[in-house]
């Protein structure tokens, strides 16, 4: 099956349905046509297994997240690409995975699906300019991916909001975000790029993955 079509399928069930990170490497297989969604899968895989004996039993949220920030920015060694923020590979999930670099929303991703796999529950949080993780069960416990995984309160996301943005904070900056919402500000990332590049291609097979969302490219 082609990866739009894939992809469409996809994001056609009910949101909670939607296998975020199978969407995701969609995208990047409606650029890279040889891309094997599945083996890319495993390697999200296999990154939640060697974390798990670090993890052991202990599901504190505070205890998990602080393990998994460790796991995933100290000992493998994701970070964000703020020398090259705007290179589209930043913006492709297997390339993330590949390279280790990412920017907010690419790096939320990898920690949120690592997570899934640990049985830590976290939900993505869309702020203007930024991305965020947020643990699913403690309203204020925060994790800034971009910045090597450090764990934030609301007050401290509010002055990281402000500082980026110059946005005045509002509660509702840290609600958390759809999975369409999600996988649409990844396509509109990879849109605004392809546009300042003049990247014709580029543009249309957005176009094509955004229509698959019902968004008007």
């Amino acid at each position: 099956m082609a990866p739009v079509e894939a992809f469409a399928r996809i994001v056609a069930a009910a949101d909670a349905e939607i296998d975020l990170a199978r969407a995701a490497f969609l995208i990047a297989a409606a650029r890279y046509p040889e891309l094997d969604v599945d083996a890319q899968l495993r390697l999200l895989d296999s990154l939640s297994v060697a974390c798990r004996p670090i993890l052991g039993d202990d599901t504190e949220p505070l205890h998990s997240c602080n393990v998994l920030s460790q796991y995933l920015f100290d000992d493998v060694g994701f970070r964000g690409n703020s020398d090259d923020y705007y290179d589209p590979s930043n913006s492709y999930l297997n390339e993330v995975l590949a390279r280790r670099l990412g920017i907010p929303i690419t790096l939320s991703l990898v920690y949120i699906e690592v997570g899934r796999r640990l049985d830590i529950p976290l939900v993505g949080v869309g702020m203007p300019g930024h991305f965020l993780v947020r643990h699913r069960d403690v309203e204020d416990l925060f994790i800034d991916p971009f910045f090597g995984g450090i764990l934030l309160s609301e007050d401290e996301c509010a002055e990281r909001l402000e500082q980026i943005t110059g946005i005045q904070f509002r509660r509702e900056h840290l609600a958390p975000i759809t999975n369409r919402a999600f996988l649409t500000r990844v396509l509109r990332n990879l849109q605004g790029i392809y546009r300042q590049r003049k990247d014709a291609y580029g543009l249309a097979g957005i176009g094509q993955l955004l229509g698959c969302l019902g968004d008007v490219p």
